[in-house]
C-alpha cells in the first residue's frame, strides 16, 4: 500500500491518493477540483484510480470527485447523511468498500458537519487489523475540526456529536493507527493546527488538548474547541452548495490580456507586494499578494460569484492565480491587465515604519489591527482597534470619520488589503510596514488587554 499527500498551504488542505500497486489500483481521499495531478501521480505508480471517497461536504474548497467522474469511470463515496446531486454510493456505518486488497470501512463521525464520514483502512496483504484512518475533520493534529459553520442553531447539536465521535469511534483506535487528515495548517477549518501533516492515535490521544478534553467533561470539552477560532471566510457557505450539487471542471481556457480592465462590477485584484502596491495602483483595486494564501483571501474580502480582473501582466501568474481562485470556486475572472492606470493617475498608500506609525497614532490617527482574535489577545498596540481584515469592509463605520487611519497585520500584507478596501470607501489610510512583527522589533509598547 502507497500514500500520497497532496497538500495546499493556503487552503490548509490535504487530499490523498492510496494505491494498490500489485492490484494496479488506486483510491482518493477528499481530492480537491486540481484533478491533473492526481491523475499524474496515478500514472507515475502505475495504478487506475477506480474511487473517490469523500468525507464530508466541504466548506473550504471545491471537491474535484464530480469533475474526476465526468473523465474517468470512477465510483464516488460519501455518508448515508451526504445531500449530493450527483451520482454516488451512499456508505453507512461499518460498510465496507474493497478496492484491490484495501479494506476501506466507513464509520459516522458527525461533528464537524452532520453527514461526517471517516474511513478506517486495512491492508489486507498484511494483516486484517485496520492501520490507517483519513479521519477528515474528526480528528486534526493537535485538534478536531470546528463545529460552528454551519450555524448557531446546529452548533450545540454537532458539538455534542463531535464530543461521542471522538469517545465513541475515533480515540478506542489503536495506538499505531496512523491518522491522515483532511484538514491542516492554514485551514480555517479549525483552531491553530500542529505543524505535522499527520499523526498516529496514541500520539493524540496523549498531546491532542481537545482529544484529552474528550475524556472528561462535556463542559470543559465544549470550551476547548471555541478557543483561538480565526473568522470563517465569507465563501464557505456558497461553496458547501456548490459541493452539494457537485462542480464540473475547472474553466482551462486562456485567459485573455484586457486593455482596459474597468468593467461594472467587476473586482480588479493587484497582486503585488505592499511596498509596490502602496508606491501606485488603479483606483479601486485591491492589494491580495500572490502568495498562497490568495485564494483565501479574496474569498473573504469579496462576494462569492463577482467578476474579477487579476492585475498583472504576467500571463503565467495570472493562470496560477486563477487555478487558486477555481479551487473556491470563483470561476468568473475575466482576464488579466496591467496594474499601471492607463491615464498614469495612481493612488498610493504610505508604507510607515514603527515609529513614524506610533507618532501618527499619537497625533490623532487610528490604530486597526486586522489580525485573527487569538494574534490580537497575545499582544497588540494600545489603544489599537481590532477588526479583522475579513470584517473592515463591513465595519468601517466604526471608525471615526475624519480621522487618518494606519493598518496593521502580523507582517504587512493582510493590513495592506485592509488599507486598500479602507481607501476604496474613501478614507486617508496608511500601512505599517513589516507589521507587528517590527513594531515589537522597535521596542515599542505593547498592551494585552482584551
Amino acid at each position: 500500500m502507497l500514500i500520497e499527500q497532496f497538500f495546499d498551504a493556503g487552503l490548509g488542505h490535504a487530499s490523498y491518493l492510496v494505491a494498490d500497486p500489485d492490484a494496479g489500483v488506486a483510491f482518493l481521499v477528499d481530492p480537491d477540483r486540481q484533478i491533473d495531478a492526481y491523475l499524474a501521480a496515478a500514472s507515475r505508480l502505475g495504478v487506475l484510480v477506480t474511487d473517490s471517497f469523500e468525507t464530508h461536504v466541504h466548506n473550504d474548497y471545491v471537491s474535484g470527485s464530480r469533475a474526476l467522474a465526468e473523465l474517468r469511470p470512477i465510483t464516488v463515496h460519501a455518508g448515508t447523511a451526504a445531500v449530493l446531486e450527483y451520482p454516488h454510493a451512499a456508505q453507512g456505518d461499518g460498510d465496507v468498500v474493497v478496492v484491490g486488497e484495501l479494506a476501506v470501512r466507513c464509520l459516522a463521525t458527525p461533528g464537524h458537519t452532520p453527514e461526517h464520514v471517516a474511513y478506517l483502512v486495512t491492508d489486507r496483504r498484511r494483516a486484517d487489523d485496520p492501520q490507517y484512518l483519513f479521519s477528515g475533520g474528526a480528528l486534526l493534529v493537535g485538534q478536531i475540526a470546528r463545529v460552528d459553520l454551519l450555524g448557531p442553531e446546529l452548533e450545540d447539536q454537532l458539538a455534542r456529536s463531535a464530543y461521542d465521535t471522538l469517545r465513541d469511534k475515533v480515540l478506542p483506535l489503536a495506538d499505531y493507527v496512523a491518522v491522515f487528515p483532511t484538514h491542516g495548517g492554514g485551514s480555517a477549518c479549525a483552531a491553530e493546527v500542529a505543524g505535522s501533516r499527520w499523526t498516529t492515535l496514541g500520539f493524540e490521544r496523549r498531546h491532542n488538548d481537545v482529544a484529552r478534553a474528550a475524556g472528561r467533561d462535556y463542559r470543559e470539552f465544549r470550551a476547548a474547541i471555541a478557543a483561538g477560532l480565526p473568522v470563517a471566510p465569507a465563501y464557505y457557505p456558497h461553496v458547501r452548495a456548490m459541493n452539494a450539487r457537485g462542480a464540473g471542471l475547472a474553466d482551462r481556457r486562456s485567459l485573455p490580456f484586457l486593455p482596459d480592465p474597468r468593467q461594472p462590477g467587476t473586482v480588479m485584484v493587484d497582486p503585488r507586494p505592499p511596498h509596490l502596491f502602496g508606491a501606485g495602483h488603479r483606483r479601486g483595486a485591491l492589494n491580495v499578494v500572490a502568495n498562497d494564501s490568495f485564494a483565501v483571501r479574496v474569498g473573504a474580502t469579496v462576494a462569492f460569484a463577482t467578476p474579477l480582473v487579476i492585475l498583472t501582466v504576467d500571463a503565467e501568474q495570472a493562470e496560477r492565480l486563477r487555478a487558486q481562485l477555481a479551487l473556491i470556486g470563483y470561476d468568473d475572472v475575466r482576464g488579466y491587465a496591467s496594474p499601471d492606470p492607463e491615464d498614469g493617475v495612481a493612488l498610493r498608500i504610505e508604507q510607515l515604519d514603527p515609529r513614524t506609525a506610533a507618532a501618527r497614532a499619537s497625533g490623532g490617527a487610528l490604530l486597526v489591527d486586522v489580525r485573527e482574535a487569538s494574534e490580537w489577545r497575545a499582544g497588540h498596540a494600545p489603544g489599537a482597534i481590532h477588526i479583522p481584515y475579513e470584517l473592515v469592509r463591513d465595519r468601517v463605520s466604526e471608525l471615526a470619520p475624519g480621522r487618518p487611519i494606519v493598518t496593521y497585520c502580523a507582517g504587512g500584507v493582510r493590513s495592506s488589503l485592509a488599507a486598500s478596501i479602507l481607501e476604496a470607501s474613501g478614507r486617508e489610510v496608511a500601512n505599517l510596514r513589516g507589521g507587528f512583527a517590527a513594531w515589537r522589533g522597535a521596542g515599542l509598547p505593547v498592551a494585552q488587554d482584551g
